[in-house]
């Protein structure tokens, strides 16, 4: 009788021990598809982000062609525009 007891102890803790391995198993997987599709999203913003900035650069270099004096001011304006910013932002020193 209690070599019956023991036995279906020992089948009981093996199934328990089998079922919550499963579980480990398949949040594994859960987890390393949700980072492969997380890696997937990462790659495909970086791709997007590179796109538009070369697409950015190639339309400042042609209207640069195209307009010099015009992109000449534009640079000129935003310089000053930048250093009076940093002048009213910076601290005073006295």
């Amino acid at each position: 009788m209690e070599s019956s007891i023991t036995g279906n102890l020992s089948k009981n803790t093996q199934a328990l021990a089998d079922k919550a391995a499963d579980k480990v198993h398949g949040g594994i997987r859960d987890a390393q598809h949700t980072a492969k599709e997380a890696a997937a999203v990462v790659t495909d913003a970086a791709q997007r982000t590179r796109d538009v900035a070369t697409h950015t650069a190639g339309s400042i270099v042609r209207y640069t062609k195209k307009n010099p004096m015009t992109a000449l001011m534009i640079a000129a304006a935003s310089g000053a525009l930048l250093l009076g910013l940093i002048k009213v932002l910076t601290p005073s020193r006295d």
